[in-house]
């Protein structure tokens, strides 16, 4: 999870260098680098529990100014703020010429949302030697969050020394503060935004909509069930079926379905055999993902599983207002359809 979705993918990219020129492993910098960002997460979640979700992302094995690859580029451009950590490496590193161009159009996107790129200034570096695009229009470096005493070259805390530590952990709750204060706004905007894009729920010719959801092998059923609500006046709306595995495939996917199923009428998750994996949907679909929808609506989703088993469902799903409808049934058409037409006066009473 992250506190920004279902608008980004991740809370926070860090770009670093490991200052690791000869590929020896853990040096101090990375090491400093990483403690630095453990500590920060354990006192942002230790102060408020808003932020319980807050995903800082960063890979611990690999040094991302040595080579962007796709998938780092894609999270780059799914996180909702930017942490450069300032180092004389950093400013030598290959993003610095190969990744140049690309980096800074992210900069820039960002400029979108003002102060979504943090700088922390581990060491002490010419300011000169920074790339335009992170500068002002003077010419002059931002101040950013100095980790470093101006007339020493390492920074607070460096190698286990206690000697700064009263600065370190000053700057430390600046951080803290200013970053948690940063993603609520950016949360805030970002809802505002997808509320103005929100059309109305209802089709061009006033046919309900309705978000339909199948795994991969439910896409039969999912069409069948398609066409039979669309002879009933219903306009059921699907996302593309993947069989992809990967956990970025999926969290696009979720992203997908929530951005088109806080449009719609309803929800119905389509089962058409017993499966112990159907659980799975209840919690992620069912549950889940229309808390999210509900906190971008104002109220909940109503959600239906139309079901072709002849099984019970494998978990208890009444205290979260999912109905279920036996597709064996032959009047599950019109039971459907009256329930679509009760779920959907609910919003207008409340």
């Amino acid at each position: 999870m992250a506190y920004l979705l279902p608008h980004f993918e991740h809370d926070v990219f860090v770009s670093f260098s490991h200052g690791d020129p000869r590929g020896t492993g853990n040096t101090p910098l990375k090491k400093w680098t990483f403690e630095l960002l453990h500590e920060l997460e354990d006192h942002i979640l230790a102060i408020d529990p808003e932020f319980v979700d807050v995903v800082i992302w960063r890979d611990e094995k690999l040094d991302p100014t040595l080579h962007l690859t796709p998938e780092l580029k894609a999270k780059v451009k799914s996180s909702g703020i930017l942490f450069i950590v300032m180092s004389p490496h950093y400013l030598k590193s290959r993003w610095c010429s190969d990744e140049l161009n690309w980096f800074r159009e992210q900069i820039q996107d960002r400029a979108q949302d003002p102060e979504r790129v943090f700088i922390i200034r581990a060491l002490r570096t010419d300011a000169s030697e920074w790339p335009d695009f992170l500068r002002d229009e003077r010419g002059f470096a931002p101040i950013g969050f100095s980790f470093h005493n101006p007339q020493n070259d390492t920074p607070y805390r460096w190698a286990g020394s206690r000697e700064n530590d009263d600065e370190y952990l000053k700057c430390l709750g600046t951080l803290r503060t200013t970053l948690t204060k940063r993603l609520r706004e950016l949360r805030d905007r970002a809802q505002k935004r997808a509320e103005i894009r929100v059309t109305p729920r209802r089709t061009a010719g006033g046919m309900q909509r309705i978000f339909l959801y199948a795994r991969t092998e439910d896409a039969p059923l999912r069409q069948e069930v398609h066409r039979l609500l669309f002879q009933d006046g219903i306009t059921p709306i699907s996302s593309p079926i993947s069989p992809g595995k990967e956990l970025a495939d999926w969290t696009r996917e979720s992203k997908i379905r929530i951005e088109a199923a806080k449009r719609c009428d309803a929800l119905a998750l389509v089962r058409s055999e017993e499966d112990e994996n159907f659980v799975d949907t209840l919690l992620d679909i069912g549950l889940s993902e229309r808390e999210t929808i509900k906190s971008a609506r104002g109220f909940p989703l109503p959600c239906a599983v139309l079901d072709q088993s002849g099984e019970e469902l494998p978990i208890d799903v009444s205290g979260w207002g999912i109905e279920r409808f036996d597709l064996r049934n032959d009047h599950w058409r019109g039971d459907f359809r009256q329930w679509l037409d009760k779920a959907e006066a609910q919003p207008a009473r409340q």
